[in-house]
């Protein structure tokens, strides 16, 4: 299932160049922990440009100081709330310059959930320069359906010969980070790391299907790699190399895209950064492009694919729209439908990932975990229909057992109209709960809904 993951919820900081500004950047990743939390790990690039020098013990030194604080939104409360301390040793050629950088990394798990992240970092010798970044990031554990963690990009990558011990170190790969998510022409390779997880499908023996995809700021497609991954493991690593060297000064976006063989389904990872390049010229030319399929999940979609697609969002579809889908004959007119369709309810425009879309699909795939029956899918029940219209309610009430009813259920969205209801009962007893009624204006009412489920 397409995810965001947030996904794509990573940081693109800029190169600090003014005088009171720390040149200190940060990037952090998110990767399979267990099934309530993920292990996100922050890489960091400290540059000591601009830092006051102190001796101590004959050595010449930079202090800084790092305080974090990532703050649990929905209980307003701290999981993290403290401070690190980087020092490094400025060698003697560089003692006058003052120009040396400083890579390191840090993490800990994190449990599910929408946390608030704030990082300032200063000069301990002149806390006049320094930095603070700020952010939100999403925590979703990858507990059950195949996934892809962040990307970590980096300046290189050792596999053997390699130091366990060594902070950059995971699994027999010694990861050295790109915090400032710079390339140039004296660094032209980027590396990226990536972790791949759930690869083996309960139903039937399937392979995956991993591209990978690089993208300019005009969103043009100008690299791709497609290889297959047998399921042999159940979760692998995945790392590479871009050379960048033929590439012109621009930003660049770097996607992962894991497609599953059987079902279709694809999960995306992605990451941005900035190329350098002064000596390239880009000769391309500009033209406008539908760009909407390529490149994304609706261009692999088969024509039953894309009819149950449609089935399950015209529950938020206008009725002019359901008439232009039903009278489309072709199967990319469908597939151009239904990029159009969510990206014209994308929440975030700005971002490569359609959260609106893919909220949807999360409900989807609820609803057909939760509200199954009969044979039939959990999204064409009563429940499936208003859970996928109004989200997760605030409060449910079950009543499986009364004495003198039918098992019967009720919700409650504090936010719709100042207060709605929805209640849903089993009359036929085979587990189709029918909505019996609603205050919600438009909704099924029925204020004698407790004579149809009762028993007496």
């Amino acid at each position: 299932m397409l995810k965001k993951i947030a996904v794509f919820s990573l940081f693109l900081f800029q190169i600090a160049f003014c005088q009171n500004e720390l040149q200190f950047d940060l990037d952090f990743a998110r990767y399979k922990y267990d099934s309530t939390s993920v292990y996100l790990e922050f890489y960091y690039s400290l540059n000591s440009k601009n830092m006051t020098v102190v001796e101590n013990q004959s050595q010449k030194l930079i202090e800084a100081i790092v305080h974090v604080e990532i703050k649990n939104i929905a209980s307003d409360s701290f999981f993290v709330n403290k401070d690190w301390k980087i020092q490094n040793i400025i060698s003697g050629k560089d003692s006058l310059n003052n120009t040396e950088s400083l890579a390191g990394v840090f993490g800990f798990p994190v449990p599910k959930g929408n946390y608030s992240l704030f990082i300032k970092a200063w000069d301990s010798n002149n806390p006049g320069l320094n930095k603070t970044i700020k952010e939100n990031i999403e925590i979703i554990p990858h507990d059950k359906y195949f996934s892809i963690s962040d990307i970590e990009i980096a300046t290189n990558i050792h596999n053997g010969n390699v130091d366990p011990q060594s902070i950059f170190y995971k699994n027999t790969y010694e990861v050295i980070p790109n915090a400032q998510m710079v390339y140039s022409n004296k660094l032209p390779i980027a590396f990226y790391y990536a972790e791949l997880y759930n690869l083996t499908d309960s139903v039937s023996s399937t392979d995956f299907t991993l591209q990978k995809l690089l993208f300019n700021s005009t969103g043009t497609n100008i690299q791709k790699n497609t290889k297959t991954i047998k399921q042999a493991k159940n979760s692998i690593v995945e790392v590479g190399t871009i050379n960048l060297s033929k590439y012109p000064t621009d930003s660049y976006n770097l996607v992962l895209s894991l497609i599953n063989n059987r079902t279709k389904k694809a999960f995306l990872s992605s990451k941005r950064f900035f190329l350098y390049n002064p000596g390239v010229i880009d000769s391309s030319i500009s033209k406008n492009i539908d760009g909407s399929i390529v490149g994304s999940t609706f261009g692999i979609l088969t024509d039953e694919e894309c009819d149950k697609m449609f089935l399950q969002c015209k529950y938020i579809a206008a009725q002019v729209e359901i008439e232009k889908y039903e009278s489309l004959d072709s199967l990319n007119a469908k597939r151009s439908f239904l990029a159009n369709f969510w990206k014209n309810r994308d929440s975030d425009p700005v971002t490569l990932q359609n959260e609106f879309y893919n909220e949807y699909m999360k409900r989807i795939e609820y609803a057909n975990t939760h509200f199954y029956y009969s044979g039939k899918e959990g999204f064409l029940s009563d429940r499936g229909r208003v859970y996928l219209i109004y989200g997760e309610p605030d409060q449910r009430d079950y009543f499986p057992n009364e004495s003198d009813t039918k098992p019967y259920e009720t919700w409650f969205y504090n936010n719709i109209e100042g207060g709605a209801t929805f209640i849903f009962g089993d009359i036929s007893s085979f587990g189709r709960y029918e909505l019996l009624h609603s205050t919600k204006r438009g909704e099924v009412k029925d204020e004698d809904w407790k004579e149809r489920i009762s028993t007496k």
